[in-house]
């Protein structure tokens, strides 16, 4: 077809409307809501998610100010409660680690244990020897029996501290900075300790189909 068998319109370029600019106040959803609604709406917030457990070994950031001996002994009372809820996950029926998963809460099991009987160190207790696990075959019960000497350390380092409070005595500022870190490393290892033996039992919820 020839160009000047073109309708009039066409054969104009001009003649062409072009695209309208978009109408804030345009309507969508049949008329139920604006445009502009739209992009005022703020991201949509992501669920929270569990740490993984390399985040939970990242460096703690939430330290303000030097140490207290209030502020150290509230950070070995929530330390003892993080070993509580690890025994019990531990205690957990049918629970059954793999090869790999031993060997991570062993690992950070131990390291925390050690840094725990340090802190303690650090505000006076007399620690005693090492514990001695040789003698326990189960791995999971010498994961408990760290627990149970890592959550006595940890009273006697707050009956301490208290001991030293009651008779208004000071804890050298040096010896309870090295409490903190050493508090601090601990939780640390024990958040990842948890975070292993949770995967661990939900494992196992979802074998059985039960709830533990």
């Amino acid at each position: 077809m020839a160009d000047n068998d073109l309708p009039p319109k066409l054969s104009n370029p001009s003649a062409v409307p072009g695209m309208a600019p978009v109408d804030q106040n345009t309507t969508s959803e049949a008329g139920k809501r604006q445009f502009a609604d739209y992009m005022r709406e703020e991201p949509s917030v992501k669920a929270q998610q569990a740490p993984s457990p390399m985040q939970a070994l990242a460096p703690q950031t939430n330290i303000s100010g030097p140490p207290t001996m209030d502020s150290v002994q509230e950070q070995m009372k929530a330390t003892s409660s993080q070993l509580g809820d690890i025994n019990q996950k531990l205690n957990t029926p049918n629970l059954k680690l793999k090869p790999s998963e031993k060997f991570l809460v062993r690992s950070k099991l131990e390291d925390a244990h050690t840094n725990i009987r340090e802190a303690a160190q650090k505000v006076g207790v007399d620690t005693g020897p090492q514990l001695d696990t040789k003698g326990l075959q189960n791995p999971i019960a010498k994961f408990i029996a760290l627990i149970g000497d890592g959550q006595e350390q940890l009273e006697s380092a707050q009956t301490m501290i208290a001991k030293y409070s009651a008779n208004g005595q000071e804890l050298n500022p040096g010896e309870l900075l090295l409490a903190q870190i050493k508090i601090n490393r601990a939780q640390q290892q024990l958040d990842f300790s948890s975070i292993v033996l949770a995967k661990a039992i939900e494992g196992i919820k979802t074998l059985f189909g039960i709830q533990i």
